[in-house]
């Protein structure tokens, strides 16, 4: 009985305190561009170097609550123009969640890029996508709440602090709802920037965007419209598909930008030579006045 007491004393005296789960992730990866597409590089051979690093962690706070960090930074030499060497934060984040959802304050970007947009990277490549820049970038003094899954839907809202119209708490607002079952996955979004810097007034991005896995198929689907307040309101439709067949994977899409009347296809062929590193080729075709077109081959390394 003696003994067994002073083991416990032991024990307690000794026992590790509760530490936050700390773990290091990213990804580098090296391409050679060929493209008439490139710049001041336009008919030659160059490259793209980018690498990003992320440390994240969580600490257990108990009763269902869990605390949780994420820094993250990129460097990137260019673009396919070489437009120089970049060096900088990406998502800075502090979170905290539980029974009543999950909240984030820090520096990421808004729902409808890190989302819905997105989505539209389908193939293997850093720097050629069809990704579309719309609303709100990357910013700080960003809040967001989302809600507890509720049978697979959950909503949310997100503001961001900096920036806007003089007298503005929340320049720029998101409300967003998300919804997934049996391979079905549906995001929408409504984005609201008030910006004094627009002649037009305020800024509108609603967005939609939906996944669906078969067995190794998957298809993408997004919509975005940026009401600006002019004529030249921003539209886009994005279709997408990709198949894994083993350790190869193979991917096409198209976003069709209806404001300017033409139209950007990808198609991307990547091959796994372990969990963590792959080689890829990847071509892009630009319906625009020159017919552009870039081709790619890369390899990447995860961690």
């Amino acid at each position: 009985m003696k003994k067994t007491i002073v083991a416990a004393a032991v024990a307690a005296v000794f026992a590790a305190p509760a530490m936050a789960d700390v773990k290091i992730s990213g990804q580098i990866n090296q391409e050679f561009i060929d493209g008439s597409e490139s710049g001041g590089n336009a008919g030659t051979l160059h490259s793209g170097n980018n690498a990003d690093i992320v440390i994240s962690g969580s600490e257990d706070l108990g009763n269902g609550m869990k605390a949780s960090f994420k820094i993250h930074r990129f460097f990137d030499d260019g673009d396919a123009a070489s437009t120089g060497d970049t060096d900088q934060s990406a998502d800075q984040t502090i979170g905290l969640s539980g029974d009543f959802g999950a909240v984030t304050v820090g520096r990421f970007e808004p729902f409808t890029v890190a989302s819905i947009t997105s989505m539209m990277n389908i193939d293997a490549s850093e720097d050629l996508d069809l990704e579309t820049s719309l609303g709100q970038a990357r910013s700080e003094g960003g809040f967001r709440y989302v809600s507890p899954n509720m049978n697979g839907l959950s909503v949310g809202v997100e503001g961001f602090a900096d920036g806007g119209d003089a007298g503005e708490n929340f320049a720029t607002t998101t409300i967003f709802a998300q919804y997934s079952n049996a391979g079905l996955t549906v995001k929408v979004a409504k984005e609201e920037n008030s910006d004094d810097a627009n002649a037009n007034g305020d800024v509108t991005v609603t967005s939609i965007g939906a996944s669906y896995k078969m067995g190794d198929l998957e298809f993408r689907l997004v919509n975005t419209d940026d009401d600006n307040g002019t004529a030249a309101d921003v539209s886009n439709t994005f279709m997408g598909a990709s198949y894994t067949m083993g350790a190869n994977k193979i991917a096409v899409g198209m976003n069709d930008h209806d404001t300017a009347n033409s139209d950007d296809k990808i198609i991307s062929l990547s091959h796994s030579l372990s969990k963590q590193t792959s080689v890829y080729l990847v071509h892009e075709a630009i319906d625009n006045a020159a017919n552009d077109d870039n081709t790619l081959i890369g390899v990447k390394h995860t961690f």
